[in-house]
């Protein structure tokens, strides 16, 4: 399929959740909820590098003390281990590679897909993707077990169109793959309905046959996390983060990953053991 750009319905200006926190506190309060978070730009800022990314120790705690009273999920388009890895942390659940790769306690496999590519088939797509731009200067190619990661935030503004034109021709020949642009990446994964969004609503269920209803609360900053917003809409509460007012489908938004530590906290304090 052709590369895409996001179009959903009833997408709109978000709520500062500071001002709003009050109605949330109502709305959660004697509640169960799990929580959901992305990782780079939520948890920790985005970084020219990928592998420059780290989770401060602040964070991490905030993490800890939350998962002790809560299910918390760390959902990212890293590879499960990486983010596994970058949050350092046991008894969470990681769904890396956008949801097509999750791992925690007692958490089954997800569906099944027929004629689904492989990771055989992604690695081999990846090799293509990178032959064909490596000699453009700033690019940075991920090639993850169930995702390609085409990363160009330091590629010169005159490159960028070739780029993302040359991707996009290869992704639109493709049966198997579907991309979409996010912040300065393009993101590549197996074209069959899963995203975000399904993996935290098939998370969701499974937590809830595991422990009883409980609200989902989904923190994002990003194109692929309003896969998760949609799908939690009149189900839970969506937080996006981002400086900028921009059209999203999630209720609330936060400025930076400083104050979605704030809202941790506020949830820590929240939650029942």
């Amino acid at each position: 399929m052709p590369l895409y750009e996001i179009d959903m319905p009833n997408m709109s200006q978000a709520l500062p959740l500071h001002e709003s926190w009050p109605d949330v506190e109502k709305r959660l309060t004697g509640q169960r909820f799990s929580v959901f978070l992305d990782f780079d730009g939520t948890l920790t800022a985005v970084h020219e590098r990928p592998e420059s990314a780290e989770l401060s120790e602040m964070m991490r705690g905030r993490l800890s003390r939350l998962a002790s009273r809560v299910d918390v999920t760390i959902i990212s388009g890293r590879d499960c281990a990486d983010v596994a890895a970058l949050v350092g942390l046991n008894g969470l659940i990681y769904a890396g590679c956008h949801g097509f790769d999750i791992v925690g306690p007692d958490v089954p496999a997800i569906p099944a897909f027929e004629g689904s590519a492989t990771p055989v088939d992604v690695s081999v797509f990846g090799a293509s993707v990178a032959s064909a731009v490596n000699s453009i200067a700033g690019v940075i190619i991920k090639i993850k077990q169930w995702a390609i990661a085409i990363h160009y935030r330091t590629v010169a503004e005159g490159d960028v169109e070739r780029l993302e034109d040359t991707v996009m021709d290869m992704v639109d020949s493709s049966p198997i793959f579907r991309g979409r642009r996010g912040k300065k990446v393009i993101e590549i994964v197996p074209d069959v309905d899963w995203h975000k969004g399904r993996a935290v609503l098939w998370l969701n269920e499974f937590l809830e046959r595991q422990s009883g209803p409980a609200v989902p609360i989904y923190v994002g900053d990003d194109v692929t996390d309003e896969d998760a917003f949609f799908s939690l809409v009149g189900k839970g509460v969506t937080v996006l983060v981002g400086e900028k007012p921009s059209p999203t489908v999630a209720t609330y938004r936060v400025d930076n990953p400083e104050e979605v530590g704030w809202f941790l906290d506020k949830l820590f304090a929240l939650a029942t053991d």
